[in-house]
C-alpha cells in the first residue's frame, strides 16, 4: 500500500493471525525446553547449552538460503505464501517430537529435532516477516503492522503461560516444566494450521515487485554497506544478546532463587502482560516522534530495572513478576520497532539496489539475533556449571548468588552498548520521506 494508505483492521487481523501458534510455540522452546532436558530429562546443562547454541549455527546456511530464495519466487499466490505453506507441517511434526520425547531421549535427539524446528520457522519467519515489511510504504503505517503482528505473538504467548498458570492453580498439575512443555505442545498442534490459513487466504501480496536477479554474495555485499542497517543490526544484537543471556535462566532463577518450582508460569505472565500493554503505547509515540528516540526509552527502562533481581530471594513472587512486567513494557517496544526500522531501512536498500530484496534483509537479521540467541544459551549454562550451579541439587549461597548476580547485571552491560548505537540514528521520519519520494521518482 501507497506510504499515505491505511491497512484495514481486517486485513491486519488476517496476516497477524499466523503469528498467534508460532508464538506460542516458540516461548517453551527458549524458556522450558532448557529446564526440562536438564532437571527432567537428566542430561548435563554444558551438553544441553552446547546442543542449543550449535544447532542455531545451521540457521547461517538456511536463512540467507530462504531469504535469497523468497526474493526470487514468483507463483500465482506470491513468493512469500509458498515457503509459509511448506513450513506448518515441518514445524508441527518437529514440536510433536520435541516437546513430546521418549522416556530415554538423548543429546542427539534433543539435536536432530531442534534443527529441524529451527528450519521450520525459517521457512515461515522470514518469508511472513519480508511480507509483512511489503504491506505498506508509510513510516508509521509499518510500525502499526508490527505492531498488530506482535501482539498477536504476545496473545500466543500470554496463552502458552496462562494455561499452565491456570491449570497449576486449580488443580495443582501444569507447574512443572514437562507439564507446561506437554500442555502447550498440544495447544500448538491444534490450533497451527487453522490461524495460519487466514494470513493465505485473505491477505494479498504484493505485485508491483521488483524481483531480485543479483547473485546472493553481491546482494549480501550491498546489503553490508548500508551503514544504518549495519547499525540498526548491531543495536538489536546486543539487545537480544541481554536477553538472550537470562532467558535460558528464568526457571532456574525461580526454582532456586525463588523457591517455587510452580511459580515460572504465573510470574512470567508479568512480563508478557506488560508488553501486551506497552505496545499501543510504543506505536502511538512512534507515530509523534522519531522510532529510535522511543526503542532507546524502552532500552534505558530495561537495563535501569533488571538489577533490581539481584535483591530477590525466597517467596518474592509478586516482586519478581512486577519487575518482568517492567521489563516486559520496555520489551514490547523491541519487538516492535526495530522490525519496523528495517523495512525504513530496505527502503534505502531499494534505491540503492533497484531490487526489492525484503527476504535477503531479514534472513541477515534473523540469522544475526539467532546466533546471538544461542550464544545466550550457550554461554549462560555452561558459566552457571562452572561457577557450580547444579540444578539437580540444593545449591550453596555462593552458587545461588552467581545465578542471581548473571541474571540480574550481566545483560546491563549489552542494554548499554545498544544504547550507545541508537543514540542518533540516521533515518528519522524526515530522511524518510525523503527516500521514499527518491525511490517514487525513478518509478515515474
Amino acid at each position: 500500500m501507497a506510504a499515505g494508505e491505511v491497512i484495514p483492521k481486517k486485513k491486519l487481523l488476517a496476516y497477524s493471525s499466523a503469528e498467534f501458534p508460532m508464538s506460542m510455540a516458540s516461548t517453551p522452546v527458549g524458556l522450558f525446553i532448557p529446564a526440562f532436558y536438564t532437571q527432567d530429562l537428566g542430561l548435563g546443562m554444558a551438553a544441553v547449552g552446547a546442543i542449543l547454541m550449535l544447532s542455531r549455527f545451521w540457521d547461517v546456511l538456511t536463512d540467507p538460503l530462504i531469504g535469497y530464495l523468497s526474493d526470487r519466487t514468483k507463483t500465482r499466490i506470491g513468493r512469500r505464501k509458498p515457503w509459509i505453506i511448506v513450513s506448518v507441517p515441518l514445524v508441527m511434526f518437529s514440536i510433536y517430537h520435541l516437546f513430546f520425547p521418549p522416556a530415554d531421549a538423548d543429546e542427539l535427539f534433543l539435536l536432530i529435532w531442534v534443527m529441524l524446528l529451527w528450519l521450520g520457522w525459517t521457512l515461515f519467519n522470514i518469508p511472513y516477516f519480508a511480507w509483512g515489511a511489503e504491506l505498506s510504504t508509510g513510516y508509521g503505517e509499518r510500525t502499526r503492522v508490527t505492531g498488530w503482528r506482535t501482539v498477536a505473538g504476545l496473545l500466543g504467548t500470554l496463552t502458552a503461560i496462562a494455561i499452565p498458570a491456570a491449570s497449576e492453580e486449580i488443580f495443582g498439575w501444569g507447574g512443572e516444566s514437562g507439564e507446561m512443555i506437554f500442555m502447550i505442545g498440544i495447544g500448538v498442534l491444534c490450533l497451527m494450521p487453522f490461524l495460519v490459513f487466514p494470513s493465505i487466504a485473505f491477505v494479498p501480496e504484493k505485485k508491483d515487485f521488483i524481483p531480485a536477479q543479483m547473485n546472493i554474495w553481491l546482494g549480501l555485499k550491498i546489503m553490508w554497506a548500508n551503514r544504518p542497517f549495519r547499525r540498526l543490526l548491531f543495536a538489536f544484537v546486543f539487545s537480544t544478546l541481554a536477553v538472550g543471556l537470562t532467558a535460558p535462566l528464568f526457571v532456574l532463577f525461580i526454582s532456586h532463587v525463588i523457591v517455587d518450582p510452580t511459580a515460572a508460569p504465573k510470574v512470567v505472565l508479568g512480563y508478557y502482560a506488560g508488553s501486551l500493554l506497552g505496545i499501543p503505547f510504543w506505536v502511538w509515540l512512534a507515530e509523534k516522534t522519531d522510532k529510535h528516540i522511543t526503542w532507546l526509552f524502552s532500552i534505558s527502562l530495561m537495563g535501569i530495572v533488571f538489577p533490581q533481581f539481584l535483591w530477590l530471594g525466597e517467596g518474592d513472587i509478586l516482586l519478581a513478576a512486577f519487575f518482568l512486567f517492567l521489563v516486559g513494557i520496555g520489551g514490547g517496544n523491541m519487538a516492535v520497532v526495530p522490525t519496523s526500522m528495517k523495512a525504513d531501512v530496505i527502503d534505502l536498500d531499494r534505491l540503492e539496489s533497484g531490487e526489492d530484496r525484503a527476504g535477503l534483509f531479514f534472513a541477515a537479521w534473523s540469522t544475526s539475533t539467532k546466533m546471538v540467541t544461542a550464544l545466550g544459551v550457550g554461554i549462560s549454562l555452561p558459566a552457571l556449571a562452572y561457577f557450580g550451579f547444579d540444578p539437580t541439587i540444593v545449591n550453596g549461597e555462593d552458587e545461588l548468588f552467581s545465578l542471581r548476580a548473571w541474571f540480574a547485571l550481566v545483560p546491563v552491560l549489552f542494554y548499554l552498548v545498544s544504547a550507545i548505537l541508537v543514540v542518533g540514528y540516521p533515518i528519522t521520519k524526515a530522511r524518510h520521506k525523503q527516500i521514499r519520494e527518491e525511490i517514487e521518482n525513478t518509478l515515474a
